[in-house]
């Protein structure tokens, strides 16, 4: 039945795409990076920023690794190269998350899980996406 589904034509232009195997890894990744946050916060009762930051980080491993081997497919670029550009923007996606959650607990009443989901699709949109495609795995 899978073979099926994947030979359907739109389904195997999809699977070609870049963009759509990095939203997928997006996706594996935030669902890592939600769960060590949200049970940091709600669970161990972590501040908010702390939660987000340590949520991100997990987040990040988790992409950098399928990333690299599934989404881009930079397996053969030097891997030492490639870590330290994603060290560098992991570190901008970190900050950008953390400062993101922090201006919105300031200025919204909005419940912690929707300011995470904000800020975790504009920060991947509009920097990591970006950054990873013309910069760490190109």
């Amino acid at each position: 039945m899978l073979r099926k589904i994947l030979a359907i034509p739109l389904v195997a232009k999809l699977r070609k795409s870049t963009f759509v195997r990095a939203v997928l890894v997006s996706i594996v990744a935030t669902w890592t990076d939600y769960i060590v946050s949200l049970s940091l916060h709600h669970v161990m009762k972590v501040d908010e920023v702390i939660a987000t930051s340590l949520g991100s980080f997990c987040g990040a491993i988790v992409s950098f690794y399928f990333n690299r081997l599934w989404a881009f497919k930079s397996k053969d670029g030097k891997l030492t190269e490639q870590a330290i550009k994603y060290l560098l923007v992991l570190g901008l996606s970190v900050l950008l998350n953390s400062l993101g959650v922090y201006l919105l607990i300031q200025t919204t009443n909005l419940p912690f899980i929707a300011e995470r989901v904000i800020v975790t699709i504009v920060v991947g949109l509009l920097v990591n996406y970006q950054l990873f495609k013309r910069f760490v795995f190109k």
